[in-house]
């Protein structure tokens, strides 16, 4: 997310002899990235960059805080200013006969951490002050009046939204704020005239008979909107549940400056010094008299857990040694607390800096800090290591993917994340999946198992082309229990192709791999086509995958690349060339629907020694034609030799498959 910053705003926070060069250089070495400044207006005005989990930074004091830190590190005189809003009182402006009740809030806690909420009376409705609209103007922000710029205005300063309700409006339907999930169906319009429908599940707020009176921390409605008439403002502030806001923001896509922020987890204890910059601007610029009792109801109050800090961890991640004052005071002047516990650290951080969770991320902060620039370049001490990860064979993965290519598939590279849905799909419940804790889109949620449904939705994206094959070699992820996943490679393949063609593809691929025999066995429990895959080598029967056939007659095979690689071999094996001429002669078998050719054909090859291959050569409706080559083991085999080998498949087939032989024997 990008923010906006005029350096005379900025100014207000930050105390400095930095001028805009200078701070936009150093800045950018180790915080926020300063992309670019404009001049606006007679003003330098910072594009700043911030990364989705520092919201702290997303406001004009969140960069001041960042910047008084970093410019101390290169010997610039930097330090935060008290924001003059600090000492502003939070008391009713008028004597209590002319206070205004506040409406009756119902929370629920398990959508809303803190709500706050005061009444001002007699708002003025005054012209923006031209110091204010120009910094909104700088910013990319409309400039309306003033009663409605303060709320903008005091969002983009603080980093935490705020809402002015018109409160007769509010009053008048009912006078209460009920915060729930809203019911499907219901309809609402926004401040700008834009009707929508619930889908159900989103957080509103509801009047006593149901209508909704706001989609809070995202846009307000026209039924309880400010407007010319506006005499009396409701200023509230709500923590709502940032997956809750992301989820309404995104379904209606309604995407404003505050549910960008408030889907990011902002700091619920930044409502109060909103809340008084709010107050004494609309004191200041609107007239407006303070006439009620501040309402705060915070259950979801809360302290980040504590962080443990190893001294040694710090020098065996960066890689150069810190005196512990200059650790302590790096992390104090980051905002946090910190005690000195022997050779250990224990950290308190500060509640706007959710992001610090565990010692790596504190002593990524100490390193950013510190200045990546200052650490260490240097060679490693010891050889590089030659020893390849186990199970890897990069020269037969690349020799794989040209053979692939060669004979008509397309290599594809899809993302390792994938969607509830798509992870139903690969037969495994969603508990044996990984879920991300904060997950950049909602359809991207699961770290996945199998290749598959990546591959199949690629074809569903390319639906118009014909023979489409693609293929992807990638890791696949398996939780483990109280550890990180573990990493395996696959080799997935998908076509629409006829089935028997990309099984041919496979077998193609195996002998290109010196592997001497590709054998399938059918699931019969499985209530779609699917059968095992079989690597036969060296009398051994090695399990390399499985193939499917999916809907839309498309074929799937999906391959486990260590027992593959296991199975291959880098070159072939010396093959005696037969000392007598082979005999080689078709049968053609009537079989029953349903019947797997391979099966079929695994059988005839074990009935007998001198049966050295067989093939399939022709369909025609159920007609299967088997060519089949005999062999003698040291003269030439004659007819009569044949004849009963002959008899016998036929006699098997008809008993295992129900199988008849076309002519005679």
């Amino acid at each position: 997310m990008n923010i906006l910053i005029p350096h005379p705003w900025l100014l207000e926070h930050l105390d400095t002899d930095a001028d805009p060069t200078t701070l936009q250089t150093n800045l950018s070495l180790s915080g926020p990235s300063v992309e670019r400044v404009y001049e606006r207006e007679g003003d330098s005005v910072y594009d700043i960059e911030v990364t989705t989990n520092r919201v702290d930074s997303m406001s004009v004091r969140g960069i001041a805080r960042e910047a008084a830190v970093i410019l101390e590190q290169f010997g610039i005189r930097a330090q935060l200013k008290q924001p003059n809003y600090e000492e502003v009182f939070l008391v009713p402006d008028v004597p209590e006969e002319e206070m205004l009740p506040l409406p009756a809030i119902h929370n629920d806690l398990e959508l809303c951490e803190r709500i706050m909420a005061v009444v001002l009376k007699d708002v003025e409705r005054t012209s923006t002050p031209e110091w204010m609209a120009k910094r909104l103007r700088q910013i990319d922000i409309n400039v309306h009046d003033s009663v409605i710029d303060i709320t903008n205005y005091i969002t983009h300063e603080v980093g935490h939204p705020v809402h002015a309700f018109d409160y007769d409006k509010l009053m008048a339907l009912g006078g209460e704020i009920i915060i729930k999930a809203a019911a499907k169906g219901k309809k609402f319009v926004t401040l700008d005239g834009l009707e929508f429908e619930t889908v159900g599940g989103e957080v509103v707020f509801e009047n006593r008979e149901g209508t909704i009176i706001d989609l809070p921390s995202i846009k307000g409605t026209a039924n309880t909107a400010v407007d010319e008439q506006t005499r009396n403002v409701l200023l509230l502030i709500d923590s709502i549940e940032a997956s809750k806001i992301r989820f309404a923001s995104m379904t209606h896509q309604i995407r404003t400056v505050a549910a960008q922020l408030k889907e990011k987890q902002v700091d619920p204890h930044l409502a109060l010094p909103t809340f008084k910059l709010g107050i004494k601007l609309y004191r200041e610029l609107c007239s407006a008299k303070v006439a009620s009792p501040l309402y705060d109801d915070f259950p979801g109050e809360r302290q980040p857990a504590k962080v443990i800090l190893p001294l040694q961890k710090v020098e065996e991640y960066l890689g150069l040694q810190l005196e512990t004052e200059k650790i302590v005071h790096i992390l104090d002047i980051l905002g946090c607390e910190v005690k000195v516990e022997g050779e250990q650290l224990s950290i308190q951080p500060p509640t706007f800096r959710p992001d610090l969770k565990i010692a790596a991320d504190i002593i990524e902060e100490i390193a950013r800090i510190y200045g990546y620039h200052n650490l260490p370049s240097q060679i490693m001490a010891t050889a590089i290591p030659l020893n390849k990860p186990a199970n890897s064979n990069y020269a037969l993965e690349m020799k794989i993917k040209r053979f692939l290519a060669t004979i008509g598939w397309q290599e594809m590279y899809t993302y390792s994340l994938i969607s509830e849905a798509m992870a139903l799909a690969t037969g495994q419940p969603l508990a044996n999946h990984l879920k991300l804790e904060n997950p950049l889109t909602e359809d991207q949620l699961y770290l996945r198992r199998s290749l598959q449904p990546s591959l199949v939705q690629v074809l569903n994206d390319n639906s118009t082309q014909g023979n489409l094959s693609v293929f992807e070699m990638a890791n696949v992820y398996i939780p483990v229990e109280n550890d990180l996943p573990r990493h395996e490679l696959r080799l997935g393949l998908v076509s629409n192709k006829p089935y028997r063609a990309v099984k041919g593809d496979l077998e193609a691929l195996l002998r290109n791999l010196f592997i001497e025999e590709l054998i399938v066995k059918p699931l019969e429990s499985e209530s779609t086509q699917k059968a095992e895959l079989f690597a036969a080598e060296a009398g051994k029967e090695i399990p390399i995958g499985t193939i499917s056939v999916l809907p839309k007659a498309r074929t799937a095979i999906n391959l486990d690349m260590a027992a593959l690689l296991e199975a291959a071999s880098t070159y072939p094996q010396l093959q005696p060339l037969p000392k007598a001429a082979p005999v080689i002669e078709d049968m053609t078998f009537t079989l029953p629907e349903k019947t797997f050719s391979g099966q079929v054909i695994n059988t005839i090859k074990q009935l007998a020694d001198a049966i050295y291959q067989v093939e399939l050569k022709d369909i025609y409706q159920q007609n299967y034609t088997f060519t089949i080559t005999y062999l003698g083991p040291n003269a030439s085999i004659s007819a009569e030799d044949i004849k009963p080998i002959r008899q016998k498949i036929a006699d098997t087939l008809m008993t295992e498959y129900r199988a008849s032989l076309v002519g005679a024997v």
